[in-house]
């Protein structure tokens, strides 16, 4: 993954869970301009604290896996 599909998979997990930019930036403490940049991949120019908090805002934390292996059971049906 991206950091620009990062990105736009926290949008799309933010919207998923009815959660404005307004709302994320009372509860994470990080700005709207923040939160805006990294849902429109420019995550390079953000902490990756900062991430690791929206992500863990909306139910999710980081995962570390081999680069280009074949995607699991779980994550293909995820993607349904």
């Amino acid at each position: 993954m991206t950091l620009s599909e990062l990105g736009l998979e926290i949008k799309r997990l933010r919207k998923e869970k009815k959660y404005s930019q307004d709302e994320m930036e009372k509860y994470s403490h990080i700005t709207k301009r923040t939160i805006s940049k990294v849902e429109n991949g420019f995550i390079d120019e953000v902490g990756i604290k900062k991430v690791e908090t929206l992500l863990n805002l909306l139910g999710y934390e980081f995962s570390v896996r081999p680069k280009n292996r074949p995607k699991t059971l779980e994550e293909l049906q995820d993607e349904r």
